[in-house]
C-alpha cells in the first residue's frame, strides 16, 4: 500500500531541453547551479517587461542563478538584429549588461517595468545604441567594427535556431528554467 505524492506540476513534467550556453551572454554568477535561458528581441515590449524580472531574480538569487541571454530578433523588427549585434559587440568592451539595459530601458539603473520603454525609440533611431555606447564610455570605432564581425551574426542565427528547433511556439521572451519551460 504505497502513498502517492502530489501530481507533478506542468513545469515538473515538461520535457527537459538541453540548450547549450555556448557563446551566449551570461548575466549573474557564471558558476551558479541553476540556469535560466532567455531568448529576447530588443524591439519587443514583452521582452522589455522581462528585464526587471531578470534583474530581481539575479538580485534575490545571486549565488544560485545565472541567466543566459540568447537573441531571437523577429523579422518585422528592423533594428532588433543590429541592436543585438551592438549589444554583443559591447561585451567585447565588458559592457554587455549595461548595453542590454540601455537599449531596453534607456538607463543602467533598475527601473519599474512601466519605465522600461527606450526600446521604442529604436524604430525611428537605429543609431540609438551607439548614442548609449557613448554614454557608457565605449570606444565607438571599435564597437562599430566589432558589430560587423560575422561571428556575431553567426551567433544570433545559432541562438535563433536553438529556439526554433526546440519549441513548437516560437515567441519571445521565451524562458527555460533548469531546462524546462515554465
Amino acid at each position: 500500500n504505497q502513498k502517492k505524492g502530489p501530481a507533478p506540476t506542468a513545469a515538473q513534467s515538461a520535457e527537459v531541453k538541453n540548450v547549450p550556453i555556448g557563446n551566449s551572454m551570461v548575466l549573474g554568477n557564471p558558476d551558479a547551479p541553476v540556469t535560466i535561458v532567455k531568448w529576447t528581441d530588443f524591439q519587443w515590449p514583452y521582452c522589455a517587461k522581462s528585464v526587471r524580472l531578470i534583474d530581481d531574480i539575479l538580485e534575490l538569487h545571486k549565488d544560485e542563478v545565472k541567466v543566459v541571454v540568447k537573441n531571437f530578433p523577429l523579422n518585422f523588427h528592423k533594428q532588433a538584429r543590429d541592436a543585438a549585434k551592438i549589444a554583443l559587440a559591447a561585451h567585447r568592451q565588458g559592457k554587455y549588461k549595461e548595453m542590454y539595459h540601455m537599449i531596453f530601458c534607456g538607463t543602467t539603473e533598475k527601473v519599474e517595468v512601466t519605465e522600461c520603454n527606450a526600446w521604442r525609440k529604436l524604430k525611428t533611431n537605429p543609431d540609438l545604441p551607439y548614442e548609449y555606447a557613448a554614454q557608457l564610455g565605449l570606444d565607438i570605432v571599435k564597437l562599430k567594427k566589432d558589430a560587423k564581425d560575422p561571428a556575431l551574426e553567426t551567433l544570433i542565427k545559432k541562438e535563433g535556431l536553438e529556439l526554433s528547433n526546440n519549441f513548437e511556439r516560437k515567441s519571445v521572451p521565451k524562458f527555460l528554467v533548469a531546462g524546462r519551460e515554465p
